[in-house]
């Protein structure tokens, strides 16, 4: 938090929520509030305070309670995916019970994806939500707070003005990447974070350190919705060592995972990676497309200390790839596949199943196959969620298999029967073995333990 305070000035908290996994399994890092606390403290139109409730010992309440009355706290933010709504609502709810005068400002995935539901679902303790990349909005929303200005012409925003809800015009994506400060790291408790978070592999606890190496896709999932724009722009490789460097100077760092599945739509980008990241002591991460998978990039990671490749596979069956429109075919996943687990590469996949087209036979046939080959490489399978803003969500809400967004949301987005194919009681019972199947692997491997 910071130590002096400039009269004159809006006084802002920015809090990361207390997820509820966080004692089960960790959490991640939400690296948008990170980044708007950077933006906003780099603009020096406000005394700005964090906080991370996730490594507070006292009660939410208190913690909160204390932080706004000690520093005059006019103004509080926090925001993060449809996902997390059911702990994000309940920290605005909580806010307004310790100081109703106090304006609050809502972003993230959850605003972006569907905004006026969002916003009704917050039940009046949300005053702005934040459309789209927040840096520079919430710079000039808390400036029109502060000073009681027109909200109007502030883009990518939503307020209510009496009872009608006002969407300002969306703000261009930021093409310029590179040009916004390094993420809040010491405002969020980062320390901390990495102390309690990650797995321990040969005897060697690894805790990943997220970094964003590009914003958007130039993909359309139908399970995927792009909070941060829809153009596809990438940083620049000295940035993100920029980036890497601050951490490994600062934190206890072993581990950097590229949270960005299209780093390697340029493989003379990735090899050009491989060759600065080699001479770091630490272990790091990728995400990649099965098509862009190569023999001369499945080398050069090999050979530069990367421990993991994670690949999205989503489902065994042709049709279903394309229903999906995830542009792959299950022989590309065999070939990505044979290629980085011969390279002795700890592989890592998902599979998600229920699409619209999904039917008992497919489902099953992407069972079987993820049975034979879970033993050559870490494969989740799960099923598939309609996430706000998602080409699933929308066919949903058309089609009525979501009649109420808000309640969607506040029950935490869950699974639902999204296929044309299969009856409540098929979807049912492929949920049902899912589960078995999970709790089954989960068991052996702790037994193993």
């Amino acid at each position: 938090m910071e130590s002096i305070i400039k009269k004159g000035l809006p006084n802002v908290l920015l809090v990361v929520p207390r997820y509820f996994s966080t004692k089960v399994c960790g959490y991640i890092m939400p690296l948008g509030i990170l980044y708007v606390s950077a933006a906003l403290k780099a603009s020096g139109v406000a005394n700005v305070f964090t906080v991370n409730l996730n490594h507070q010992e006292d009660s939410d309440e208190e913690v909160l309670g204390r932080i706004i009355k000690e520093n005059d706290i006019q103004i509080v933010g926090s925001g993060g995916i449809s996902g997390q709504f059911i702990e994000v609502s309940p920290l605005m709810k909580l806010l307004k019970k310790i100081a109703p005068q106090l304006t609050t400002i809502v972003g993230g995935g959850m605003i972006t994806a569907d905004a006026i539901p969002a916003m009704e679902a917050f039940e009046g303790c949300a005053d702005y939500g934040v459309i789209g990349e927040g840096e520079k909005t919430v710079v000039e929303l808390v400036q029109a707070i502060y000073h009681n200005k027109a909200k109007n012409e502030i883009k990518g925003i939503i307020y209510k003005d009496g009872k009608e809800w006002v969407v300002t015009k969306r703000r261009e994506d930021e093409m310029d990447l590179d040009s916004l400060p390094l993420p809040d790291y010491a405002g969020f408790d980062y320390d901390k974070y990495l102390a309690t978070n990650g797995e321990v592999e040969d005897g060697v606890k690894y805790s990943p350190v997220a970094i964003i190496g590009g914003r958007s896709c130039k993909y359309n999932c139908t399970f995927c919705f792009h909070p941060s724009g829809s153009k596809y722009r990438q940083r620049s490789l000295d940035s993100i060592f920029s980036e890497i460097d601050y951490l490994v100077n600062h934190y206890e760092v072993n581990y950097i995972a590229l949270r960005e599945e299209l780093f390697a739509s340029d493989e003379q980008r990735v090899l050009d990676f491989c060759k600065r990241i080699k001479d770091y002591p630490l272990v790091w991460s990728i995400q990649l497309r099965v098509d862009s998978v190569s023999e001369l990039m499945v080398e050069a990671l090999k050979n530069s200390n990367c421990r993991y490749v994670f690949l999205g596979i989503e489902s065994a069956d042709n049709r279903i790839l394309k229903s999906m429109r995830k542009n792959i075919t299950i022989e590309q996943v065999e070939y990505a596949l044979d290629l980085t687990i011969k390279a002795g590469l700890d592989t890592r996949s998902t599979i998600i199943l229920g699409d619209e087209v999904e039917t008992m036979e497919s489902a099953y046939r992407t069972i079987n196959w993820w049975l034979e080959h879970k033993k050559y490489s870490s494969i989740v399978i799960d099923m598939i969620i309609a996430f706000p803003g998602s080409t699933l969500y929308k066919n949903a809400r058309k089609n009525g298999r979501i009649p109420d967004p808000i309640r969607f949301l506040l029950e935490g987005c869950p699974i639902i029967n999204l296929s044309t194919e299969m009856s409540d009681a098929e979807y049912d019972k492929l949920v049902q073995d899912i589960s078995r199947y999970n709790c089954m692997q989960y068991s052996v491997r702790n037994y193993k333990e």
